[in-house]
């Protein structure tokens, strides 16, 4: 009839303009995420003769000298496996230590488990500013300052409480009857936790432990504090370019490139473990 076929178009016309409108959203965002990423490529690889020209130069001759100069002059190639030697150890750290303390907390009836969780998400309250000369104080008198392990356990501590509150949900979400029905089989309660939990919960802890990889990788102000000469991370060596009345914007452009690929190139080939575990789970009480 009449009044449907108006009813059909209106419909119509309502969806395109819901495509359109969500088009131009993830357009902006996208544009929002590529152009500051191409801004830095294109910085690190620029001339420094036309690298502020006015107006900007968009077709130019790449040159590396930039990459020559920081590996040749700095030891940017020692900072990148200090990062990558903290940010993998405080991801296993956290993924170990989480998922066994955010298993206890979803499965095993511990006095005061709500008043624990309630402890954790407190933490997540405290400045990370506020920590930094107790935890500088507490790595001297233990002797560990400026060394791998300093960072490392400062890194841990900051995000264990977020790695359990992530994986806690994760845990929930797994049918108790599995766990019971491996219990009666004989399974202990760890070797239910290894064989069952575990490989469910997969790309939720994937996720956890990517997060907390890339909180590490990236984080300035613990690493600045509590690393030497031969332990310092690439945001350390990134800084190290900014000067008191002068910026190397062709170096550090250079290093902040360098940091971004090895993530990016990490990114891709667990991107689907990342999506899973992001929509399959979620933070619960």
């Amino acid at each position: 009839s009449w009044k449907n076929r108006r009813w059909t178009a209106m419909q119509s016309r309502r969806k395109r303009k819901t495509l359109i409108l969500s088009i131009l959203v993830v357009g902006l965002f996208v544009i929002w995420t590529v152009v500051p990423i191409y801004m830095l490529i294109s910085q690190s690889v620029k001339p420094e003769s036309i690298m502020f020209a006015d107006p900007p130069k968009l077709f130019y001759q790449p040159i590396f000298d930039h990459f020559v100069r920081v590996f040749v002059r700095n030891d940017i190639l020692g900072s990148m496996i200090n990062s990558v030697i903290v940010s993998v150890s405080t991801m296993v750290l956290c993924v170990v230590l989480g998922a066994l303390c955010a298993y206890s907390l979803a499965r095993i009836r511990i006095p005061g488990s709500k008043f624990i969780a309630m402890f954790i998400i407190l933490t997540r309250t405290v400045p990370a500013g506020a920590l930094m000369m107790p935890m500088y104080v507490l790595m001297r008198e233990l002797g560990l300052a400026t060394s791998y392990l300093a960072v490392i356990f400062a890194h841990t501590a900051l995000q264990l409480p977020f790695a359990v509150l992530m994986m806690k949900g994760f845990f929930q979400d797994v049918p108790l009857e599995l766990e019971q029905a491996a219990q009666v089989d004989g399974c202990s309660r760890m070797r239910t936790f290894v064989k069952i939990c575990i490989p469910m919960t997969a790309p939720g802890v994937a996720t956890t432990g990517i997060m907390v990889l890339l909180n590490s990788w990236n984080e300035f102000m613990f690493a600045l504090i509590l690393t030497g000469r031969g332990t310092r991370t690439l945001p350390i060596a990134i800084s190290s370019f900014l000067g008191a009345v002068s910026i190397d914007w062709g170096a550090s452009s250079a290093v902040a490139t360098l940091a971004t690929v090895p993530i990016f190139i990490a990114g891709v080939f667990i991107q689907k473990y990342f999506v899973r575990g992001l929509t399959s789970g979620a933070v619960k009480g």
